[in-house]
């Protein structure tokens, strides 16, 4: 599923230096591969659907570069 992503906080995965956690500006979470990320500006992802019992939701691809915003 694509999802637009404005990013308002992103951080490291504790104990993982491949994975970040990004928030976004609905307070909706994000776990994918870390990726060098402007706050503010929006990203078209690609995500899977939240499970039932998780609080997040996976980026399984960056589509494009961030768009104005």
């Amino acid at each position: 599923m694509r999802y637009q992503l404005t990013i308002v906080n992103c951080q490291w995965e504790m104990g993982n230096q491949e994975q970040m956690l990004y928030t976004d500006d609905k307070g909706e979470l994000f776990i994918g591969s870390a990726k060098d990320v402007r706050i503010g500006k929006t990203y078209e992802v690609e995500v899977d659907e939240k499970l039932l019992g998780t609080c997040y939701r996976h980026i399984i691809a960056w589509l494009d570069e961030p768009k104005s915003g």
